[in-house]
């Protein structure tokens, strides 16, 4: 392991205790489900989203490394829990009656169009796969895409986190 990467871990592992003394909830009830996302820089920018929206919390699904340094100190600011399967994190939301949306460039509604429930939680799947589904049924989410109008199919997680974060904050 290079040294860089050991730099990134002990960072990590600092913020992440941090993160148990001092986060707290945000003002808006949203939840963000990030879906076996990739450890690169993807992770660190949505939960710096998170932080700037003041969102309830983030799960954070199958992945357990990924550099702390793009969330620029977020990490200690953003109620963030870990859980093996996406199943899992579902469970809970759905104890605190939570409405699922996931982020799908296939579906066939829009974000916008959607009237939000106070308690949202948006799942964003891997940047390569999409979502794992395994063992969960579809009739626990609604699938929704952000419109767009050019010819890329798709945008960046982290910057679909963030466009659907302020659709959110903006509607409820």
């Amino acid at each position: 392991m290079n040294q860089k990467r050991k730099d990134q871990i002990k960072k990590l592992e600092r913020e992440l205790i941090l993160n148990k003394l001092e986060a707290k909830e945000g003002i808006h009830d949203l939840v963000l489900i990030l879906d076996h996302l990739k450890s690169g820089f993807n992770i660190a920018k949505i939960i710096r989203t998170a932080e700037a929206f003041s969102l309830r919390e983030v799960h954070i699904i199958g992945t357990k490394f990924f550099d702390p340094y793009p969330a620029k100190g977020a990490i200690k600011r953003v109620k963030i829990y870990f859980y093996p399967t996406l199943q899992e994190s579902l469970e809970r939301l759905k104890k605190d009656n939570y409405e699922v949306f996931l982020m799908d460039m296939n579906a066939e509604k829009f974000l916008h169009e959607i009237k939000l429930p106070k308690n949202s939680a948006f799942i964003f799947g891997n940047e390569e796969v999409g979502p794992i589904l395994d063992g969960v049924g579809n009739s626990q989410f609604t699938l929704t895409k952000i419109q767009q109008w050019g010819l890329t199919e798709s945008l960046n997680v982290s910057i679909a986190a963030s466009i659907s974060s302020y659709e959110y904050v903006t509607q409820v």
